[in-house]
C-alpha cells in the first residue's frame, strides 16, 4: 500500500509499505475530464479539479490503460456540509464510470502532518463510502507505485 503525503512519516508505522512526497511526485493537475483526455496515451497520474459527469471522456482514457487517475481525499476533508455531499457524489458517479469502462484510479491522502496520515484500512473504508468494493479499493492503493 502506498499514499502521497506533505508531510515526513515512517510508512511502516502507520501500515503502508511506502509514502511518496508530494514534491517528488509528477501529477498532471486538469480542470476537467475532458481536459483529462489530453494524457491517454500517458503512463501518469491525473488530478481531476471537478469531477462532472463525462462518460466518453473516461471511457477514452479506459481504453488505453496507461493514464490513471488520483483522487485526491484531503479534498473530502477539507470542505463541509452540501460542498461535501456534492463532491461524494460526484466522486461516487465518477467511479462507477471507472469500475464500469475498466479505467485506472488510485486515492492518496496528501496529509500535511502526522495526525492527518490515515491507515490503509481508513482509506479503503472512505473509498468504499465512495462506493468501490474492498478488494477495488486495495488494487487502487497498489496502482500507486507504479506510476510515481
Amino acid at each position: 500500500m502506498f499514499d502521497i503525503i506533505r508531510c515526513e512519516a515512517e510508512p511502516s508505522s502507520f501500515g503502508f509499505e511506502k509514502f511518496y512526497s508530494h514534491n517528488d511526485v509528477s501529477i498532471n493537475r486538469v480542470k476537467d475530464l475532458k481536459e483529462a483526455t489530453n494524457y491517454k496515451n500517458k503512463k501518469t497520474l491525473i488530478l481531476v479539479d471537478d469531477y462532472n459527469f463525462d462518460e466518453g471522456s473516461v471511457k477514452l482514457i479506459a481504453e488505453k490503460k496507461k493514464a490513471c487517475f488520483l483522487i485526491n481525499l484531503h479534498d473530502l476533508k477539507k470542505c463541509k456540509g452540501t460542498s461535501r455531499a456534492i463532491l461524494i457524489s460526484k466522486l461516487r458517479t465518477f467511479l462507477k464510470l471507472c469500475v464500469k469502462y475498466g479505467a485506472l484510479y488510485t486515492f492518496a491522502t496528501f496529509a500535511e502532518n502526522k495526525i492527518q496520515i490515515r491507515k490503509p484500512s481508513e482509506i479503503m473504508h472512505i473509498a468504499m463510502i465512495l462506493g468501490v468494493n474492498e478488494g477495488q479499493s486495495k488494487f487502487a492503493l497498489k496502482m500507486l507505485q507504479h506510476y510515481v
